[in-house]
């Protein structure tokens, strides 16, 4: 099961309010390929899911999956990290 961290969801809220995206929008990621074979995650901030989208949500933050982004990440993580200039970085881990 796809899950997300509480610093993960709390960078999702403040990067979603950041945008004036409304209070059901959130991020969407798209993974071109499979992750262990170092696949691009490409991550959007967005209004609302796509049709067809999976939502996760965790603390009221929203991650829209397309349904070959969710089986792909099925057992994964979303973290974030922060760098000294507050610019987040998503991480992709796997749930132990």
């Amino acid at each position: 099961m796809f899950t997300v961290t509480e610093s993960a969801a709390e960078a999702i809220k403040q990067l979603t309010a950041a945008q004036n995206v409304r209070a059901d929008g959130g991020l969407r990621l798209t993974l071109d390929g499979p992750p262990q074979d170092g696949a691009a995650l490409t991550v959007d901030v967005t209004a609302h899911p796509v049709a067809g989208d999976d939502v996760v949500t965790t603390a009221d933050a929203h991650v829209f999956l397309a349904r070959e982004t969710r089986v792909r990440l099925a057992d994964k993580t979303l973290d974030v990290r922060k760098d000294i200039d507050g610019h987040y970085t998503f991480l992709i881990t796997t749930t132990h």
